[in-house]
């Protein structure tokens, strides 16, 4: 079965509690909070103060996705706010094994992000240090792109390398992930699905139970059919 991890960004500011707590019920594994400066990617969103907040609405892991300049400066801040899991990306640091180990000595997963047009070949050396990978399905920064197809293929080179060096992080992707992806990227490898404005919050909270199920249904039957993930369960 797949995780699912909703994307907090998409919940309107006045319903936030309420709909964390829908997507409690509706089994939701996690929530996945995107954190963006302006700089890194040109768009503002989500803070600190989110992520407390969050973490008191709901007894769930949030997975925390930094995009962000310098997210060195700000892991323990998000740490002490409570996110359970921290991703920068890969793009936007110097010594990505420091931030990993700096990532864990506060307590929490280290993860790390990639951009779509970002290769895989620095990833052997960080795995040591990684509980998550996401990889970027659309160009980070605004929701209600269009995926871009060459990602399956470095899902499936991902899943190859992580079986070559024996080792299972979590592989979640973010970034159109609906009814006609899931499927598909749940084959090439991930297995953690981030889901936003395309393939649930066009829903109405009534019918998130259904639309969790349906996805952990997509992610289990195209796992069968592509031979198994790439990361844990």
């Amino acid at each position: 079965m797949n995780k699912i991890s909703p994307s907090v960004m998409c919940i309107p500011p006045l319903e936030l509690k309420s709909q964390l707590k829908a997507l409690e019920r509706a089994g939701a594994d996690q929530f996945h909070i995107d954190v963006m400066d302006g700089h890194f990617v040109s768009n503002f969103s989500l803070n600190q103060s989110i992520v407390a907040a969050v973490k008191q609405a709901t007894g769930l892991p949030v997975d925390v996705h930094l995009m962000i300049e310098d997210p060195d400066r700000y892991i323990p801040e998000f740490a002490a706010a409570g996110a359970d899991i921290l991703i920068p990306h890969l793009e936007a640091l110097r010594q990505p094994i420091r931030t990993l180990k700096l990532i864990r000595s506060q307590g929490r997963k280290a993860g790390i992000a990639l951009n779509p047009a970002t290769d895989i070949n620095a990833l052997p050396y960080l795995l040591d240090y990684l509980d998550v990978i996401l990889v970027m399905t659309v160009e980070p920064g605004f929701a209600g792109q269009t995926l871009i197809p060459g990602v399956f293929g470095k899902l499936a080179r991902l899943r190859g390398l992580l079986a070559e060096h024996g080792k299972a992080p979590d592989i979640m992707v973010d970034g159109q992930i609906m009814e006609t992806t899931a499927p598909r990227l749940v084959a090439a490898g991930a297995n953690v699905l981030v889901l936003g404005s395309s393939g649930l919050f066009n829903h109405p909270p009534a019918e998130f139970p259904d639309v969790v199920a349906a996805f952990r249904t997509l992610g289990a039957a195209a796992g069968a059919a592509g031979g198994g993930k790439g990361g844990r369960a």
